[in-house]
């Protein structure tokens, strides 16, 4: 059997993403026929059957995947939009939800909206969005009075570890949670290398950089100190300097030629 987390990540661009390409069609609420999905991963690894399938899916501590009733389908962050079935959850008191400490000072004033997907993704306690936050670089937890917004009429949907929900006004946001940056955050930051912006974002610009830039400035400066050639010159031979103009009063001929007068003949 192939690498059984290589085949998480594959099952994950299927029922998450790209169904259409590997020729699926989902229902309303994210469900594949199991038998066909297990045919879309053998596309690329031959050797993994039904029950391989399966025993990921049931082992897996985050439950990411569901299956029933002969089909399976993803149970969050899907990149097109699924509809919400069985009950809403009976709240907490609070859940939590993982981001960056800037993105939860912007949404302590403006709220919470799903960005890059269709529902929000909260953890049902501290703890779980502490293992959520260990990605972020710069970590933090922001707090959700949920047992209020259900009494607003917000729903909570339990999927694995994460509950689904809609937008979260600001005035139904507790406390932010400044969290520090794991090692495994900071591992997977040196692996990329540093962002571009980051020298715009601390309002500084590194050594290499401001090198970079001093090298640029000198070489402009030395092109434009040089002579500049002419064009279609190669010599720099000076051209020689036009003789000084005849003093002497010229006939004025109108474009003709001076005729030559006989001795003795008058102008």
């Amino acid at each position: 059997m192939a690498d059984r987390r290589r085949i998480s990540k594959l099952l994950s661009l299927i029922l998450r993403h790209r169904p259409d390409e590997f020729g699926l069609n989902v229902d309303e609420y994210g469900f594949a026929p199991l038998s066909e999905v297990v045919e879309a991963v053998q596309q690329r690894y031959s050797e993994v059957t039904e029950e391989d399938v399966s025993g990921l899916v049931e082992g897996s501590r985050q439950h990411r995947f569901e299956i029933r009733d002969g089909n399976i389908r993803a149970l969050y962050a899907h990149s097109f939009f699924v509809e919400m079935d069985g009950e809403p959850l009976d709240p907490p008191e609070s859940m939590f939800m993982a981001v960056e400490l800037e993105t939860a000072r912007k949404m302590k004033e403006e709220g919470m909206r799903p960005e890059d997907r269709f529902y929000l993704h909260l953890s049902k306690t501290r703890e779980i969005a502490e293992e959520r936050a260990e990605q972020l670089t710069a970590p933090s937890l922001i707090e959700i009075h949920a047992a209020k917004a259900k009494e607003q009429g917000l729903e909570f949907y339990e999927r694995g570890e994460v509950v689904l929900t809609r937008e979260i006004a600001a005035d139904l946001l507790g406390e932010i949670i400044e969290l520090e940056p794991s090692e495994k955050a900071g591992s997977r930051r040196r692996e990329r290398g540093p962002r571009r912006d980051d020298s715009r974002r601390d309002g500084s610009r590194g050594d290499s950089s401001r090198r970079d830039e001093s090298r640029r400035s000198e070489s402009r400066g030395r092109r434009e100190d040089r002579p500049r050639r002419r064009e279609g010159r190669r010599d720099e031979t000076p051209a020689p300097a036009p003789e000084p103009a005849s003093t002497e009063p010229q006939e004025i001929t109108y474009g003709r030629k001076p005729r030559r007068l006989a001795a003795g003949a008058r102008r």
